[in-house]
C-alpha cells in the first residue's frame, strides 16, 4: 500500500477509472456562465447551470437558472427551470418558475408552472 492509495487494477479491464478522493456521486455540480459570455451552440450539464449570458442554441441540465441579464434564442430543457431574463424559443421542464422580470416568446411545456406578476409572456403553454 502506498501513501497515495491503492493502485490495484482489474485484470480483465483495459480501462483505468480515476476518482477524486473528495468527490462523491451525490455531489451536485454547478456551472455558472457570466453576463459577458456569448455562445453559439449548445451547453449541457449534469446538474445545475446558472446562466447570465447570451446564447443562440440550446441549454440542457437537471436545473437551469436564467438570470436577469440572460438571453436565450433557442431552447431550454431541464427538470427545474427558473427564468428571470429573456427567452425567444422553447422551454421544456417539469417545474417552470417565471419571475416578474422574465420576457418569453415561444412555447412553454411544463408539468407545474409558477408565473409572477409583471412577466411578459407571448407563448403557447402546454401541460405535459
Amino acid at each position: 500500500m502506498s501513501i497515495f492509495g491503492n493502485k490495484e487494477k482489474e485484470q480483465n479491464s483495459s480501462e483505468e477509472k480515476f476518482t477524486f478522493p473528495h468527490a462523491s456521486e451525490d455531489q451536485v455540480n454547478q456551472s455558472t456562465l457570466a453576463q459577458d459570455i456569448q455562445i453559439h451552440g449548445s451547453v449541457e450539464a449534469k446538474d445545475y447551470i446558472n446562466f447570465d449570458g447570451s446564447i443562440t442554441g440550446t441549454i440542457k441540465a437537471k436545473t437551469v437558472n436564467l438570470g436577469r441579464s440572460s438571453y436565450v434564442k433557442g431552447s431550454v430543457t431541464a427538470d427545474q427551470i427558473t427564468v428571470e431574463g429573456e427567452v425567444d424559443g422553447d422551454i421544456q421542464g417539469k417545474d417552470v418558475y417565471i419571475k416578474s422580470s422574465a420576457k418569453i416568446k415561444g412555447t412553454i411545456r411544463y408539468s407545474n408552472i409558477d408565473i409572477q406578476d409583471g412577466s411578459i409572456i407571448n407563448a403557447d403553454l402546454t401541460i405535459s
